[in-house]
């Protein structure tokens, strides 16, 4: 499995006015509209099965997400398939392409004893 860090993080920008602003970077709603971009091309069962991906990042309210490989490789595929990235996005794809790999036990159920 895959941990990803969804924790926001901050980015200077430039308003209108020329002032530099830090502002938070939304680390699930970029994750999630990476996934549904259009150099993905994706077809119709492809749609369906990243809209429960973007479900699962979208509904947790932890911090990190432990994803399947399966999972990750559509997230890591989205990353590397769309271009156009800027200075902002270096956090973003560098908690994507360095997930670490977590190791999972499996949990045993308790015997009742009566």
């Amino acid at each position: 499995m895959r941990k990803i860090n969804f924790e926001n993080y901050t980015v200077t920008v430039r308003s209108p006015d020329g002032e530099l602003r830090d502002v938070p970077y939304d680390v699930k709603d970029s994750i999630v509209g990476l996934l549904f971009h259009a150099d993905l091309k994706l077809s119709g069962m492809e749609l369906l099965k990243q809209n429960e991906l973007a479900g699962k990042i979208l509904h947790s309210k932890d911090p990190e997400i432990l994803f399947e490989e399966a999972e990750y490789n559509k997230i890591k595929q989205a990353i590397n398939v769309v271009t156009g990235y800027g200075r902002n996005e270096v956090e973003l794809v560098r908690r994507i392409l360095e997930a670490p790999e977590v190791e999972v036990e499996a949990k045993k159920a308790l015997k009742t004893v009566k």
